[in-house]
């Protein structure tokens, strides 16, 4: 007699206790599962009314950075070796900008000379004066970029309403095909983003790399797992927005030898508006007229990368 059966003639309790217990365990692990699965927060994709209003405000960005509304405004610029804080007029031409702290600190009269320099330079100097708004158009075009490929990229899920903002989170949609080298990370990125839906505006992003990203055919380079890309902004009167927070963080290889990293951590506050009249000139002229800093000015070690334009 096979042992099963003998065990239940010998004690016909004990077999259905057993029974019953293997029973509830087995329950129980199917509660278990139920609940893991009923504690993840379930995705819901974004319907096409919601994909639109992301569409709608890539295109307002992207408006805005081809004709924004002129301000002066204070940037600090955070990098691996130090911080620089400038001062920022903003013209119909371009932009101006003067360095007036390095590292929280007055700059040395050395220091200062450099920046007088340079600003007189873009004054009497046609070719200088061409490559510096060469170089902010093209800042600008990148931006734009990134920005106009951001609703194709991904696929989004609708995360719910955080302080009137609407939450969506994204991953990469594997049909994207990247155009531009700013846009190859968007192929391994996820992250959220938050929507201010009466006027349409994207208020943040908040993006990482979850795997390493080949651009090229993985010939050319690639970009590391783990890198970061935020950007914020802020209404500043009724319609008015503008970037007051950007955190790139990217390294990776260029031709499988030369290791890089992109490192730029930018905040901007103190905010105001500027005349649309206001030349690039000008504004050069006004920061050369603009007092230093007149505090107190502790003693700074050497740094290999002291601020020169």
């Amino acid at each position: 007699m096979p042992g099963l059966a003998r065990s239940f003639i010998a004690n016909p309790q004990r077999f259905n206790i057993a029974r019953t217990k293997s029973r509830l365990f087995a329950l129980l692990c199917f509660g278990l599962l139920t609940a893991t699965a009923l504690g993840q927060k379930p995705a819901h994709p974004a319907s096409e009314e919601q994909v639109a209003l992301i569409a709608h405000a890539a295109e307002r960005e992207c408006a805005e950075l081809e004709n924004p509304k002129p301000y002066r405004y204070q940037k600090r610029l955070d990098w691996n070796w130090g911080s620089e804080t400038r001062l920022v007029i903003e013209t119909a031409d371009g932009r101006a900008d003067r360095i007036v702290l390095f590292n929280g600190e007055p700059l040395s009269p050395e220091q200062q000379a450099k920046q007088q320099h340079r600003l007189e330079k873009l004054l009497s100097d046609r070719d200088a004066l061409k490559n510096e708004l060469k170089d902010q158009k093209s800042e600008t075009q990148r931006r734009i970029k990134i920005v106009k490929a951001f609703p194709t990229a991904f696929f989004f899920d609708y995360a719910g309403i955080e302080k009137g903002l609407l939450r969506f989170d994204f991953r990469p949609d594997p049909d994207f095909s990247p155009k531009d080298r700013e846009t190859q990370m968007y192929r391994g990125m996820e992250g959220s983003v938050w929507i201010e839906p009466t006027q349409e505006r994207i208020v943040r992003i908040e993006g990482i790399l979850i795997k390493d990203v080949n651009f090229g055919w993985g010939i050319v380079g690639h970009l590391n797992k783990g890198g970061i890309y935020e950007i914020a902004q802020t209404q500043l009167s009724p319609g008015k927005w503008r970037i007051t927070m950007l955190n790139v963080d990217l390294k990776g290889k260029t031709f499988l030898i030369n290791s890089f990293k992109f490192q730029r951590k930018e905040t901007n506050s103190r905010f105001q508006p500027v005349s649309s009249e206001m030349t690039f000139q000008e504004a050069v002229q006004e920061l050369l007229s603009a007092p230093t800093e007149e505090r107190p000015r502790k003693h700074l070690p050497v740094h290999k990368h002291n601020p020169h334009k």
